[in-house]
């Protein structure tokens, strides 16, 4: 596959986050053609408005669809699992919607189809393309910074789910905010810093908004020597959304702001880089290259996994009141 030929993509979940994130990146990346959605709900009319020419409320059928290449699992938790199992067995390549699944050994089952599948497997972590987390990326490979010393993610947010959406129960979401949301910028943190080594975290409830945490805070060391404080919250009052990263070396420091500027201390002599965050378009570009090549992609399932064994370890050391290896953590 090559040149300007198009994939052709079928999306299993179509709700808020396939509708106002994926479907725009897609479009905007020009590699793909949508051809179906599938979704246990009946179809409002919005397919058609987005000019999506099928729609299924049985996910099975999409699959069976043999002029789709590839799929997007955008579902609840508890469903990607099945979701992605399915379309691996189907020889679909997909991207999953973070996280991989709710615990480490539906992650694995998944991880075994798309062994089986032999074709590509990504995880949507789409805050690694973003342009200023590349350039700090690209900084750290640089040994811009020196030896790295700490660092500090925070993601705040006023989510209020209704009274029957599944993000309110916590076994079918698999948690609370920080599998929800955190899970992007733990990610962040590994991407950036290393392999974590110990976790200590303890978290906030509020009932009226989830049966899971609402809040939580972790320390967590990673086998680079940096330690790192790890913030979220879905319960900030009357503020929508922002969020943040400080990254402090022996050279030098940056910082990204909520309105998404760079502030660099001693590198480029503290200057101000004014980043505009893309909706996800580079990730889908570099899922079509993974595809047209053959080749995996750096976001892959097994740094989903691994992703998410950093959650669940957040979520033991929660449970335990214990700092936590998550190397020992095995679901």
């Amino acid at each position: 596959m090559g040149g300007k030929i198009m994939i052709n993509l079928g999306i299993i979940g179509f709700g808020g986050i396939s509708k106002s994130l994926h479907i725009p990146a897609i479009r905007k990346s020009k590699k793909f053609q949508i051809k179906a959605v599938a979704d246990v709900f009946p179809d409002n009319g919005t397919a058609e408005k987005l000019g999506i020419p099928k729609y299924y409320t049985d996910y099975k059928e999409l699959l069976a669809d043999k002029d789709i290449d590839a799929v997007l699992i955008s579902s609840p938790h508890d469903c990607h699992e099945e979701h992605c199992v399915a379309a691996f067995n189907a020889k679909k390549h997909v991207i999953i919607e973070k996280p991989i699944a709710r615990n480490l050994a539906e992650a694995k089952n998944i991880i075994d189809a798309a062994n089986k599948a032999g074709t590509i497997g990504m995880i949507g972590f789409g805050e690694r393309f973003f342009p200023e987390h590349v350039y700090i990326k690209n900084l750290i490979k640089e040994n811009k910074f020196g030896k790295l010393l700490s660092a500090r993610i925070d993601h705040y947010q006023n989510f209020r789910p209704p009274l029957t959406s599944w993000w309110r129960d916590g076994e079918k979401a698999g948690g609370g905010a920080v599998i929800g949301s955190g899970v992007h910028r733990l990610d962040l943190l590994r991407w950036f810093l290393g392999e974590p080594v110990s976790v200590y975290a303890q978290a906030v409830k509020m009932p009226e908004r989830l049966s899971a945490e609402a809040c939580a805070h972790a320390v967590i060391t990673f086998d680079s020597g940096v330690i790192a404080n790890f913030s979220i919250n879905w319960a900030i009052y009357d503020y929508i959304y922002c969020e943040g990263f400080t990254l402090s070396g022996e050279k030098g420091m940056i910082m990204t702001a909520p309105e998404m500027k760079l502030g660099l201390s001693e590198i480029d002599n503290g200057v101000m880089k004014n980043f505009k965050a893309p909706a996800c378009k580079s990730m889908y570009e570099t899922f079509a290259e993974c595809i047209e090549n053959n080749v995996q992609p750096e976001s892959s399932l097994s740094e989903g996994y691994n992703s998410l064994k950093l959650v669940r370890a957040i979520y033991k050391s929660i449970e335990t009141n214990s700092v936590i290896n998550p190397d020992t953590i095995t679901f």
